[in-house]
Parts: C-alpha cells; structure tokens; sequence
C-alpha cells in the first residue's frame, strides 16, 4: 500500500508546527524552513516552484515527526495494507468534508482517502481518535466479512426516506465502530453515553427495552456486517417481518394500532399496488387498517402517518 499526501493537506500541517501552535518543532529549524521556503519563491516556472514547495513540505513533514504519527495509527489497521492500493490523506476545508472514502476505478484498484481538518494536529489524542474511527471505516469496508455497499438500497424508497435510512444506518455504523475501539482501549471520537443518547435520538419511536437491547447488542458486537446495520436502517418498525394482523397490534402503514384489520382477500389489486408505491417492503398478508384501506381506496395516494385512528 502506498501512503500519499495531497499538497495542501502537507502544507498546512507544516506551515501550522513552524507556527508554533503545534509543539515540538525547535527554533533553529524552524527558522531553517522559513529560509529554505522563502528560496524557492525566487523559481519563475509554476510547475517547477510547486514541485519544489511539495518536496520540502514533504520533507519538514517527516522531519518533525508528523507522518510517524500517521504510519503508527495506520499500522494498527493491517487489513488496510493488505487490501487498499492507495491510502491518500488529503485536507478537509471544512468540519462536514472530514471523513474516510474508498474509491475503486475501473481496474478494480481500490483507493482510500481520509480527509481532515490541519486543527486536528494541535490536541493529539483527538487526531488519534479521529483516525481510528474513521480508519474502522474503511477496515470495515474493504473487509469481506463486513460486505460493504456504497448503495444503501432501502427498496424503493422516497428521497425523503433514502436521507432517512442513511442517516440511521450512519448511527449504526458508528456505535458498532466506537464499541469495537473502546473495548479495545483505544482513542475514538465518541465514548458509549454519546453514542447511546444518538441512538435514542433516532430511534425514539422505539419502546425503551427494545433501544436498550439493541443498542446493547450493536455495541458489543465484535464482527458487524452491513446488511444486518442495513436492514435495521432501512425497516426500523419491522415491516418486513410478516408481522400478521393481531387485534390491537399496530398498523404497518401508518403504526397506530388498531382492532379492524383488513386482510389479502379485501384488498383488490389497484389497492394493492397504491400502497406498495408507497411502501414497496410491504405485503398483503401483513394486512392494514382498515381506515388505511379506505384511504387508499379512495385517493391511492400516500398519507399521512397521523391520518389513521
């Protein structure tokens, strides 16, 4: 595996240890790279001048000791070495850009990048956290174990929806991530209180006992995969599972629960197909409510979830 920097992500790490607000670069270099830098603008070619910046942003780079710190996290990360090509750290312009991405081209070679902020340099322990998370991703996604998809297919949902699923499947990953390094008392970004309060946040529709038990089972889980995280995103009340009308159970449409089921054999074909546009997970058999069938009936279009008593 190759280990490359994009130009500004070496500049601004440099440029911000010579500053001095990163600790452990001595006077006497720094003012050895201020005078080595100020050299090369004297270089009329543009190609030839930013080579030149990019060499000795390289070289102070490795002189202070920041790409150690690096190489020491990565190594940690075999699986990284074994099966990425590439690994390209590049410079994060804003909070919302930080993250690990992998990229495979047409040749099958398959390329990650870790983008982050030059701030992250100044509080060790935060970078360190900062990378093994987002290295876990990336562990994750070139594991065959893990079965990673870019796709995040939730069957045919609305826009609105397909934000929602990656949103939670987001949370997911990140708990099963952050339990895995904290077990194994290593620096990550969020402790189990912070994962556990964003969990509960998106997942508040669920009973307590059952947020307790699945979080506790994500945040234990030594070998997460992606279809499981997938499916428990994309189906968090469960309408995939066949659940049959039950006098008080809720309805799979609209989740009120309800005593007058209506079942496969009322549900004429035009009906069916209005709500399975809506919601493509669902099947005759699961039944719904009997005010949800009148309201497709009628309009065949999606409702509200609060329409049905």
């Amino acid at each position: 595996m190759n280990l490359r920097y994009d130009e500004d992500f070496l500049e601004n790490a440099v440029v911000l240890c010579a500053s001095g607000r990163r600790p452990g670069a001595p006077a006497l270099q720094v003012r050895r790279f201020h005078h080595e830098r100020e050299k090369l603008y004297r270089l009329l070619d543009a190609d030839e001048r930013n080579a030149a910046f990019f060499r000795l942003h390289l070289e102070w780079f490795r002189e202070w000791g920041l790409e150690k710190v690096l190489t020491d996290i990565v190594a940690a990360f075999p699986i990284l070495s074994r099966s990425l090509d590439v690994l390209v750290f590049r410079q994060a312009r804003g909070k919302n850009e930080e993250g690990g991405e992998l990229y495979v081209n047409a040749d099958g070679a398959r390329h990650g990048v870790v983008a982050l902020r030059s701030e992250r340099w100044l509080r060790a322990a935060e970078l360190e956290g900062f990378l093994n998370h987002e290295l876990t991703h990336l562990a994750d996604m070139v594991d065959p174990g893990f079965a990673y998809s870019p796709i995040l297919d939730a069957g045919g949902a609305t826009a609105m929806q397909q934000r929602l699923v990656s949103e939670r499947y987001r949370v997911l990953w990140d708990v099963t991530i952050d339990g895995r390094l904290n077990r194994a008392g290593r620096a990550t970004v969020a402790g189990r209180e912070q994962r556990l309060a964003e969990f509960e946040r998106t997942y508040s529709f669920w009973p307590p006992e059952r947020r307790a038990a699945v979080f506790a089972s994500l945040w234990g889980d030594p070998a997460p995969a992606h279809a499981p995280l997938l499916a428990l995103a994309s189906d968090p009340r469960d309408v995939r599972a066949g659940q049959r009308p039950a006098p008080g159970a809720p309805c799979p449409l609209c989740g009120f629960p309800t005593f007058n089921w209506l079942t496969a054999e009322a549900l004429p074909p035009r009906t069916i197909d209005a709500i399975r546009a809506e919601f493509p997970a669902w099947t005759p058999d699961q039944g719904l409510c009997q005010r949800c069938g009148e309201v497709y009936e009628a309009a065949r279009i999606p409702i509200p979830a609060n329409l049905c008593v």
